[in-house]
């Protein structure tokens, strides 16, 4: 539910800066969907098995919260790095 309203609120940021400076709206949304699920369901696919094993060798401890949230941080790092790359051309 938390990754889902974070592609939400990522996709609605990336559409207002898209008016802001005359880009496509949709076009840089849909860019900005996908800059955040993409390194997410990477990130779920390979680092998350090994890290929910580690997390079971050693219960009770607060890495299981990490370990559970960790992908939306991924995705939100890669989804602001993207959008300061895609809107910094739009200003050259």
């Amino acid at each position: 539910m938390i990754g889902t309203i974070t592609a939400f609120l990522i996709s609605y940021w990336f559409y207002k800066s898209a008016e802001a400076t005359g880009r496509n709206p949709l076009v840089s949304a849909g860019m900005g969907f996908l800059s955040y699920l993409i390194p997410c369901i990477i990130w779920t696919l390979t680092v998350t098995p090994s890290l929910r094993d580690a997390v079971e060798h050693n219960p009770g401890t607060l890495s299981g919260l990490f370990v559970n949230y960790a992908y939306i941080l991924v995705g939100v790092a890669c989804a602001i790095g993207f959008k300061f790359l895609h809107f910094k051309q739009a200003k050259s």
